[in-house]
């Protein structure tokens, strides 16, 4: 099957009542994202199941804009459990998506395909879940990041919650066997005639005119970008520009309704890891912000694009209710006001991007005033040590594993109170800290989320300071 027929097919099946242009839009931000054939020569190129899958997932999200990132991180998905509790022993979603369309009895075992995309105030979660009819019974497949690693372990799917939810909101993309197997079967008599290609070639005009621009932007054959938003008020192009900056080309995109200022960097030519690129990009954006005396906070991204693309929008979260119960009233205690007011300078940090100040205002949320007894270990430093276990189980696993990953041998009282606080308060020579770097940023980024949490436990703790809306006595 051509592209331009699975469009037709695709849009007749999923689109409803939307234009077919915007199933077009959903199309061309796919070959932009390399996942379908590109350009008007490989037009006549027939789609493989893997290329079908991909096309599929990119009905998922709403906005036809977002085809192409959705569906690349969907298909990248991996099977909780790992290939063995999976079909057919594959391991990602789109080896599992391209399986089923391979035969008549991988569509007839599917019972139905759900697709999420799940927004935590601003943060956008991506899964899936499959269920299958083998051996006389069900069997539930759930999909999962790839950095999950401890859920792709074998045997992991038999302790997995494959129905919970957990974001706040979401929106979800629900597939039938029926859907799979009207696929299937153009799929199967496509390939069986044959027929050549006929279109007017109109759909691929503005693409060539956009590869026209990548190729000015220093796109390849094989290039791979590394795209990440900025939060700046320092001067910025009008329009795409690509700069030089020591040694290293890189790609400004300026902000428009839908997009952020943002940069994007080709890994592949500027030989860069994900995380050099970053460091160099905080450089440049270190020196910008000196010229101009602006912040210039570089933000959230992703790599893996053939061309530079610019970053869109964040879609920030908020909450509504339609009865406000608040009825707290203003803590006497003048030492938790000021405790209060340190924890919401760290949220505050943390939101933008300030990973250092984060650190700092969480630490100073359970900072223990009083200066330690002669020959007398630092109280700081004690409570943490006491404290550590008690929230250790409300962090992700990720968290907690990379936390101790970066500690190495030092304890954790220690590790938080110096080579945390003291490397981001101070210029340490022992414990020096540079906040370009891209490393550092990662490991203060896993540190920030232990101390959140500390400070969250000793407000509970300490204060007993009720988290309700609507009564100041905390809840036991």
């Amino acid at each position: 099957m051509y592209a331009r027929d699975l469009a037709h097919l695709l849009h007749e099946i999923l689109a409803g009542a939307s234009s077919f242009d915007e199933t077009l839009t959903r199309f061309e931000r796919l070959r932009g994202y390399s996942l379908l054939p590109r350009g008007r020569e490989n037009a006549s190129k027939r789609l493989t199941n893997v290329e079908v899958a991909n096309a599929i997932l990119g009905f998922v999200p709403t906005s036809p804009g977002r085809a192409g990132h959705a569906s690349l991180i969907l298909g990248g998905l991996c099977a909780v459990g790992g290939g063995r509790a999976s079909f057919e022993g594959t391991t990602t979603l789109h080896e599992t998506l391209a399986a089923i369309l391979a035969s008549d009895r991988g569509c007839q075992s599917l019972v139905g395909m759900t697709f999420s995309i799940e927004r935590d105030y601003g943060d956008e979660e991506y899964h899936a879940r499959a269920v299958f009819e083998e051996a006389g019974g069900r069997k539930i497949v759930s999909y999962v990041s790839h950095m999950a690693t401890t859920l792709l372990a074998e045997g992991a799917e038999e302790r997995y919650d494959h129905d919970k939810m957990r974001a706040v909101s979401g929106r979800q993309l629900t597939l039938g066997q029926s859907f799979f197997v009207r696929v299937q079967s153009e799929l199967a008599v496509s390939r069986h005639l044959d027929l050549p290609l006929k279109t007017d070639w109109q759909e691929y005009e503005s693409e060539e005119e956009k590869n026209a621009f990548h190729k000015r932007m220093g796109a390849r054959h094989n290039s791979r970008f590394l795209n990440l938003a900025v939060d700046t008020h320092a001067i910025w192009p009008r329009e795409p520009t690509r700069m030089k900056f020591d040694g290293h080309q890189f790609v400004l995109f300026p902000r428009t309704n839908e997009n952020s200022h943002s940069i994007s960097i080709d890994l592949t030519a500027e030989r860069l890891s994900a995380g050099e690129a970053r460091t160099l990009l905080n450089r440049f954006l270190s020196l910008l912000a000196w010229c101009d005396d602006q912040h210039a906070v570089l933000g959230f991204g992703w790599s893996g694009n053939p061309v530079p693309v610019p970053v869109p929008l964040p879609r920030r979260g908020f909450s509504t209710t339609p009865q406000w119960l608040f009825s707290r009233t203003l803590p006497a205690d003048q030492e938790l006001r000021q405790r209060l007011a340190y924890y919401r300078e760290g949220l505050n940090a943390r939101e933008a991007g300030l990973v250092t100040f984060a650190v700092l205002s969480f630490f100073k949320v359970f900072e223990v005033r009083a200066k330690p007894k002669r020959g007398r270990p630092n109280p700081t430093t004690e409570w943490i040590r006491e404290a550590f276990p008690l929230v250790e189980s409300t962090l992700r696993p990720e968290t907690i594993r990379e936390f101790h990953k970066d500690r190495q041998e030092i304890e954790i009282e220690n590790y938080i109170s110096h080579n945390c606080r003291v490397a981001t308060a101070h210029a340490s020579a022992k414990v020096p800290s540079d906040a370009d770097s891209s490393p550092e940023i990662q490991r203060l980024y896993s540190a920030a989320e232990v101390i959140h949490a500390l400070a969250r436990h000793f407000l509970r703790s300490h204060y007993r300071l009720s988290d309700i809306y609507y009564t100041d006595e905390c809840p036991d």
